[in-house]
Order: C-alpha cells, then structure tokens, then sequence
C-alpha cells in the first residue's frame, strides 16, 4: 500500500469511530446564559461633569501642580526641567560644542566633564534662553569621547521667578 491509502484509510476509520461513539466534529455542549446587561442611567441634575476652565486643578502637561514645568533641549535632546541633579551629555559624531535651549522658568548651568562638580559652570543659561557653540574643554583625567564632547548640566531653581 501506499502513503496515501494509509492516511485515506486511518482518516476514513477515525470518522467511522465518532460517528459510532456519538461524537461529531460540529456538535457542542450548550453554552450557558449570560446574565442579563445593567444599564447605567447618569444622575439627574447637579454637575455634569464639565467645567468653564477657570475653576483650578491643574491638568494637561502641568501635572496638576498648577503650572508649566518645562523642558531643556541640549543638543536636540528633551530633557525635564526638573531639578533632579546633575545630567551627563555625551555627544558624538564630530561635534565639538553644544547648543543649550532652555524652554522653562529655572535656569540651566552647563559643567565640563561627566559630574557637575569639575568647578563653575562653562555657560549659564537663563529662563526662556538658549545659548549655541558651548565649547566644555577636556578635563584632565575624565570620560574621553572620540570625534566628541561630553559634558553635564543641572537645573536650578529660581525662587525669584524672572
């Protein structure tokens, strides 16, 4: 016999024991009823959830706190205008500077080397300032980047609010 006979006939056999056991490839057990749908009905009268704007909380990009927090581009990267420490920028591909926006109410302090605490800062930039071609010179003994700059910036907050 041949593969195909034998594969005809086993196919042919097991149909034969469904159909003789009661079993059909299409026959399911019924399936149970589902619970009958609760509409919700909204309340009547009162608030209706919509409000004229001027009523607080916050919201949007201002994560509830009322006001606008920022960002820092370095580089045409996007940082957080938060004053979470100290930040190391690497930059390859050739560049030897770095171009600072900074679209927030804090000022910026751009530092020499990987940490924020190789001395004063090479530039500060102001709120709502950007400052291009910020050059951090090598530091003697720190993270080298071939055919790059590196270099760290923190946030500071200005209490004074220019």
């Amino acid at each position: 016999m041949t593969t195909r006979n034998i594969a005809v006939t086993a196919a042919a056999a097991a149909a034969t024991a469904l159909v003789a056991t009661g079993v059909t490839y299409a026959s399911a057990a019924a399936a149970p009823e589902a619970a009958p749908v609760v509409k919700q009905v909204a309340p009547m009268g009162g608030d209706s959830g919509q409000s004229k704007g001027n009523e607080g909380g916050g919201g949007g990009d201002r994560g509830g706190r009322g006001h606008y927090e920022g960002h820092i581009d370095f580089n045409e990267r996007t940082y957080s205008a938060q004053s979470w420490g100290c930040i190391t920028v690497v930059s390859g591909l050739g560049s030897r500077s770095f171009n600072v926006r900074n679209d927030s109410h804090r000022t910026v302090e751009v530092f020499r080397g990987a940490t924020c605490d190789n001395g004063s800062p090479v530039a500060t930039v102001g709120p709502w300032s950007t400052s291009n071609g910020v050059m951090p010179f090598r530091v003697h003994g720190g993270v080298k980047v071939k055919n790059g700059v590196v270099g760290s910036f923190r946030v500071v907050e200005d209490h004074h609010r220019w």
